[in-house]
């Protein structure tokens, strides 16, 4: 963009700026480092997902070959990037501000890494008391209904890892695009010396925004100061002592700078600072959770904090309905209950009946009515749908989903072991169960980039589209974030755009939040809890089975597409853990956590699971869509240690 480029609007009109999307999410990747050695190796490789709803079906159109991985084959970084928006006093949405015209951007960053800190894992359901995962946590009242208090004095020279603000300014006459500037904090743990942690970098590019890279996903324990690349066998469920990794959250701040007309400078602010998030790759490329972090939000301001537009705002099927519906197909191809439900041969692969449930028309209302009764209520109101029979078919917030003839713990409440819709998608869902819904063309299906959306829309796609690919339900603790998504005190409610459809107010209240609280509940390190939600957690985000694209190859030997009845005879058979190379854990003893190391130490080599656009499944005259694993690296067998893990697989590719 060149320095003189004028912007659309006065400047002088303008009355306050915010940042989209309000909340971002990065993702981990070890481009860029040697896992294997703890050594940087080179610029990391990064994409940017798509910043227009429901865009992503397929890789991104930045990945070479729709890969996820350099030519190395290090994961590429997933980054997010924050735009600011011109408001004038009427809270009218003026455009995006970009630097020229004598306008200059600072931008301000601080995020921590707070996890070895916090006390140790719990649900949002236990009743347990609070329990440091160091030593050196002192304790100290709530301020909130689950909101705690930052820490002591103490935990902040040792336990947190914060590298404090960072800052880049983009002037009407310098270059658009910034070098890097590294996020690195200090971790000292137990021992008297510092460890450096990276937590990734921030830049802005050629048009003055703000890149946010997460950082390489590594992780290792700092009790031997002689072995500064440490990493011991996991003896801990989530709560490994001494071990810090580089996932970390906090705010973006930006302000604005011009000449008024008397050739004064006037500084402006952004009224609500937005969110970043650092998080794990999203292996499952396209599929989406039943509920995910924008709906949690979204819940909660239409519920507590007095947002209207979410109920006055007409249900519209393909909007607020076939995203759950249609979404469990992709599912299917990750998960092996919701294959048995929802896959391709399925009786709810509801694929098959998009045109009847996006009809008003009475002849399908019993059709709609059986799918609606057969969702589970919000927020626990129906103990007797505690089973498998009810969707969605996942874990909940207080732990595993009770299968069919499993014992029932005693100080279990069942119906809180199973996930459900928040209450505002189950009351859309009632609402297209009696016929009062639109089936309007998708909005957002004529927009390949965010420049081509309407500005009124321009903020909503944003923040949809940095959420719509997270995991809302369950969290426990969960992948983005954990429980402290579902607390309404950690909200901002001072947002003008409370009575606006179009601009979510999404904002967290960083007078009670601080820089590492969104992350800190998650389990320390984060391969932890990835390795051991391998079955009905999140499928969307970290698969639990797969078909490998080989084996598809090598069963549908001509052509890419294949028959109903072949899939269901030759093909379906072939389904594999994804974690397969990796040992399991098993219920006892309780210290010994064998795939959670293997995960320490082999994440970077699992697959990613894409939909392939020439491969079909044909039924009659309805094609049905693939998704495969690809990019699979090899497993290699590890020695040192005490972790030895299995050899090669032959299909890995």
């Amino acid at each position: 963009m060149s320095a003189r480029t004028t912007l659309p609007f006065n400047v002088a009109d303008v009355s306050r700026i915010e940042i989209y999307p309000p909340i971002g999410i990065a993702r981990l990747g070890d481009s860029g480092f040697d896992l294997v050695t703890g050594h940087t190796c080179g610029e990391p490789q990064y994409f940017f997902p798509p910043e227009v709803p429901g865009h992503d079906q397929f890789p991104p159109g930045g990945l070479v070959n729709g890969a996820f991985r350099d030519r190395w084959q290090r994961i590429k970084r997933q980054a997010v990037v924050f735009h600011v928006y011109a408001f004038n006093k009427n809270n009218e949405i003026l455009g995006e501000l970009l630097p020229g015209s004598g306008v200059t951007i600072n931008w301000t960053v601080h995020v921590v890494n707070s996890k070895p800190s916090f006390t140790t894992f719990r649900g949002i359901c236990a009743n347990l008391g609070v329990h440091p995962r160091s030593e050196l946590y002192l304790v100290q009242e709530s301020i909130g209904r689950l909101l705690q208090s930052y820490e002591t004095p103490m935990c902040s020279l040792t336990l947190i890892v914060d590298p404090g603000q960072l800052s880049i300014t983009v002037g009407p006459t310098s270059e658009m695009k910034n070098s890097w500037v590294p996020i690195v904090g200090a971790f000292y743990g137990s021992q008297a010396t510092p460890t450096s942690v990276s937590l990734g970098q921030i830049s802005t590019d050629d048009k003055g925004r703000l890149i946010f890279v997460a950082g390489a996903g590594y992780s290792r324990c700092v009790s031997d100061p002689k072995q500064p690349h440490f990493q011991p066998d996991i003896i801990s469920e989530f709560d490994s002592i001494d071990w810090v990794d580089d996932v970390c959250d906090g705010w973006i701040d930006v302000a604005i700078t011009y000449t008024s007309k008397t050739r004064q400078a006037v500084r402006v602010h952004a009224q609500h600072k937005a969110t970043v998030m650092s998080a794990p790759p999203k292996f499952a490329w396209g599929v989406h959770a039943p509920t995910t972090l924008y709906d949690i939000i979204e819940d909660i301001y239409a519920r507590e904090k007095k947002w209207t537009a979410p109920n006055e705002v007409p249900v519209q099927f393909y909007e607020h309905i076939w995203p759950t519906l249609g979404g469990t197909y992709g599912l299917s191809w990750v998960n092996q209950q919701a294959f048995q439900g929802h896959g391709p041969a399925g009786m709810g692969n509801f694929i098959q009946f998009e045109k009847n449930l996006a009809s008003k028309d009475a002849s399908h209302a019993m059709h709609r009515k059986e799918v609606f009764e057969r969702l589970r209520k919000p927020q626990y109101e129906k103990h007797a749908q505690a089973s498998t029979m009810y969707m969605p078919r996942l874990s909940g917030d207080d732990g595993d989903a009770i299968e069919p003839g499993q014992v029932i713990p005693p100080t279990s409440v069942p119906i809180k072991r199973f996930a459900a819709l928040t209450a505002l998608q189950y009351s859309r869902f009632e609402k297209w169960a009696a016929g009062d819904f639109k089936t309007s063309r998708p909005r957002w299906k004529d927009y390949e980039s965010i420049e081509k959306v309407p500005l009124k829309l321009q903020p909503l796609a944003l923040t949809l589209a940095a959420l719509e690919h997270s995991t809302g339900d369950p969290l426990y603790p969960g992948l983005e974030t954990y429980w402290i998504a579902k607390d309404p005190s950690i909200y901002s409610s001072d947002v003008l755009s409370l009575q606006s459809a179009t601009i979510p107010p999404f904002r967290i209240d960083y007078t009670k939040v601080k820089p590492g609280h969104l992350s800190r509940g998650l389990s320390l390190p984060w391969q932890s809890d990835f390795s051991l939600c391998n079955t009905h957690w999140w499928p969307s985000g970290r698969p639990d089975d797969v078909i490998n694209i080989r084996d598809w190859q090598r069963v549908v030997e001509t052509g890419t597409s294949v028959s109903m009845p072949d899939f269901v005879d030759k093909v379906s058979p072939l389904r594999k853990k994804w974690s397969r190379g990796l040992r399991e854990t098993p219920d006892y003893p309780q210290d010994y956590y064998p795939g959670s190391t293997d995960m320490v130490h082999q994440w970077q080599n699992l697959g990613f699971i894409k939909q392939k656009k020439d491969y079909k499944i044909t039924d009659g005259p309805t094609s049905l869509a693939v998704w495969l694993e690809e990019e699979r690296c090899q497993i290699k067998e590890r020695t040192e240690g005490t972790t030895r893990l299995a050899p090669s697989f032959d299909d890995d590719d």
